[in-house]
């Protein structure tokens, strides 16, 4: 019985082993929390990396963009300018396929004994001035506008009779009419007159 008496101080010795089972446990867990704050650490600080090298990539992207639009202004200029051009030239164009039309129409329309003094031409409006022998011959004239699938609104302005130099009678007249913009217009016009002559 007495063999089996314990007189050591069992109670301090079970103390310490707690205590330093205590102190291991809890160097365990600041280890392992310090483990994952330097890997959080190293994960925000890598994302924060990431985002500033996408950062510096947008940044530059949008510096390349507002150098572009810095000649959009310029090239709106020389679009306008281009389109100015473009528009002279069609008008340039225009005008000289109307001269040309109302130089072959001319021989057309104007009879024997009728002269032209003048002819002058806005847009598409054709004003012409001259002589006729007789106001017959200016009848015919007129006529011969009307007739025509290129010209619209016809009309004698004025009418005056004069002497020539060989004091045989004349007619001066003023008289104006209108090319016609469409061909499309144009034949049509000679279709109804043909219906109207048939």
């Amino acid at each position: 019985m007495i063999a089996r008496l314990n007189l050591l101080p069992w109670r301090e010795e079970k103390r310490k082993q707690h205590k330093q089972r205590f102190f291991t446990i809890l160097a365990g867990v600041m280890l392992a929390v310090a483990a994952m704050h330097w890997v959080l650490a190293s994960y925000i600080e890598q994302q924060q990396a990431h985002q500033q090298a996408r950062n510096q990539l947008l940044q530059h992207e949008i510096s390349t963009l507002e150098r572009q639009l810095a000649f959009l202004p310029g090239l709106d200029r020389q679009r306008a300018a281009l389109n100015k051009r473009l528009g002279v030239i069609g008008d340039i164009q225009q005008e000289r396929n109307q001269i040309t039309l109302l130089l072959s129409i001319l021989p057309g329309i104007v009879p024997q004994g009728v002269y032209l003094d003048s002819v002058s031409m806005s847009s598409n409006r054709i004003a012409v001035n001259g002589i006729g022998d007789s106001t017959g011959r200016l009848a015919i004239l007129l006529s011969n506008a009307e007739q025509s699938p290129w010209l619209e609104d016809v009309a004698m302005h004025s009418i005056v009779a004069t002497k020539g130099d060989q004091a045989q009678d004349q007619t001066r007249f003023n008289a104006s009419f209108t090319l016609a913009t469409h061909p499309e217009s144009a034949s049509g016009k000679t279709h109804s007159q043909q219906g109207k002559r048939q």
